[in-house]
């Protein structure tokens, strides 16, 4: 173990030699290494960044949730189906929701959910405008976690009975009831209609896609159509399900398609009328296109990596040309060719290794700034540098310094000690330092410092 620690630190120190022997050369060098970590992680950061905060996103809408409606959210199986069946199916209601509570044995919570954007809620003299009103059936709670920071949620009774109450959201109680005390208690206007506020939820902030729950106003579905016109065409409420634990998420699925159809009584050669959704898909369509954009990152910084490795191998070729008395005198006292060998293809790895640290260092500094820029915009977007690419970014550059070092320290574990002795190297040795020569774009006319 000691001669190999003997052979590394001797690498590192001929490797620094080296830098500050030929500066102008091999900065050009590594900055090839350093340029194509930098493409490769920065694309492979921001890349993860937007699918964690996409995931982020979609988690907040419920990974585990079953959307029962009228209408996909994608089209997938349902692209051939005729656009005016989707119209006529009939839309999901309370009786529904209702059945599916007592014959699906798998689900944890059944609701029925209906957005309406839009609507304007005033309090004495202030006005809210745009706020989304949610109508909700009592188990909504189980499928969404709220916090409060005043009051209470529905009652059973609340919930069942079309009682004028609702939940606030914090943007709508800031609008609303700025220093006029807490609004629990107090009554709102939702198009004319009177509304007794019974809670008001804690500050969320918006998703990337901008959903918030911050201007939101919930109330009881069946109070609902006390404001909203329910048999309008336009409707499409949903039925939200959650499994219960150990439920398999599919396995609720083939459950809940198999009561619905019962409900709706068709026949096993009629199609479904209705169709059930999950957040999830969207994520998945994501990451397949996110994935194309990692791939044509890696191609990108992969020609410039592969500069850098050609000026690493002319970098290696010259040292090893530099040192052919060295060598000679190394393999006349006995040294092995595996030790010449690990110690120019040390060197090597070295080189390409330093290079890859400031690539990762650039990184490190770019998403900083861009963090700095996006948190003062205003937006919740966060960027991650995760260990797993710092550690792709090394492992390249180590792969690019064996690749890159591998026929220098090959020629130079075989050359004969004799020869290497009188400073002659072989024919092959000099076509190969030729070759790299004209090849690499990185050396230049500093290519003999």
């Amino acid at each position: 173990m000691g001669i190999y620690l003997k052979i590394f630190w001797q690498s590192l120190v001929l490797s620094f030699a080296e830098i500050r022997a030929a500066k102008l050369r091999s900065f050009l060098s590594l900055l090839g290494i350093t340029i194509g970590i930098l493409c490769i992680i920065s694309v492979r950061t921001a890349v993860n960044s937007l699918e964690i905060n996409i995931q982020s996103a979609f988690a907040s809408l419920g990974n585990d949730v079953l959307y029962v409606q009228k209408w996909s959210w994608i089209l997938g199986d349902d692209r051939d189906y005729p656009w005016w069946k989707f119209i006529n199916r009939p839309i999901t209601n309370r009786r529904e929701l209702e059945q599916l509570q007592q014959k699906l044995k798998g689900a944890e919570a059944v609701c029925i959910l209906y957005f309406a954007g839009g609507t304007t809620v005033i309090a004495d003299d202030q006005i809210a405008e745009g706020t989304q009103i949610l109508g909700a059936s009592y188990d909504y709670n189980k499928i969404k976690e709220m916090e409060f920071t005043d009051g209470r949620y529905f009652t059973p009774a609340e919930a069942a009975n079309s009682q004028p109450v609702a939940i606030i959201g914090a943007t709508v109680a800031e609008s609303l009831f700025a220093n006029k005390g807490t609004p629990e208690g107090k009554q709102i206007k939702i198009n004319g209609v009177k509304v007794t506020v019974i809670g008001v939820l804690k500050k969320q902030g918006s998703d990337m896609f901008g959903f918030t729950a911050d201007n939101n106003v919930i109330v009881p579905f069946s109070f609902m159509s006390m404001f909203v016109n329910m048999n309008s065409l336009d409707n499409d409420p949903l039925l939200a399900i959650t499994p219960k634990k150990g439920v398999p998420i599919e396995e609720l699925k083939y459950e809940v398609k198999g009561a619905m159809r019962s409900i709706r009584k068709l026949s096993p050669y009629q199609d479904d009328n209705f169709a059930i959704n999950q957040v999830s898909v969207f994520a998945e369509g994501i990451a397949s296109v996110l994935s194309i954009v990692n791939i044509a990152g890696l191609f990108i910084g992969s020609f410039s990596i592969l500069v850098g490795a050609f000026g690493i191998a002319n970098i290696m070729f010259v040292s090893v040309q530099e040192r052919v008395y060295q060598i000679g005198i190394k393999k006349a006292l006995g040294a092995r060719k595996i030790y010449i060998l690990i110690e120019f293809l040390l060197e090597a790895v070295i080189l390409c290794m330093l290079g890859g640290l400031m690539g990762l260092g650039a990184v490190i500094l770019l998403f900083k700034g861009l963090s700095w820029a996006v948190a003062h915009s205003g937006s919740d977007f966060k960027f991650y540098i995760t260990a797993k690419n710092i550690i792709v970014g090394i492992s390249i550059s180590v792969v690019t310094g064996v690749i890159a070092g591998i026929i220098p320290a090959w020629s130079a574990a075989n050359m004969k000690p004799v020869d290497a002795i009188r400073g002659e190297v072989s024919d092959l040795f000099k076509s190969f330092l030729g070759i790299f020569r004209k090849a690499t774009v990185t050396v230049g006319s500093d290519g003999d410092d």
